[in-house]
């Protein structure tokens, strides 16, 4: 029974991740709507002593055709 239940919770997840990758690729093919880009979506700081204060920068690419509006950023 537990085999059976992973069996399909992975196959849900496969599913829904198929469909996440079709959906994404006809909207950059359609070009309607925003598509955002990041050529680096994460940054690993090299080790500091306490109190240096630390930035970076990442830049965000529109690809669409439509306002690409960020409403919230937060860090991991």
């Amino acid at each position: 029974m537990t085999k059976r239940i992973s069996n399909i919770s992975l196959c849900f997840f496969f599913l829904v991740g198929v469909l996440a990758c079709i959906s994404q690729s006809l909207a950059e093919k359609k070009g309607e709507g925003p598509v955002i880009y990041l050529d680096k979506t994460s940054h690993t700081f090299p080790p500091v002593f306490e109190g240096v204060e630390l930035s970076h920068t990442f830049t965000v690419f529109n690809r669409g055709t439509a306002n690409l509006d960020l409403k919230k950023v937060t860090h991991s």
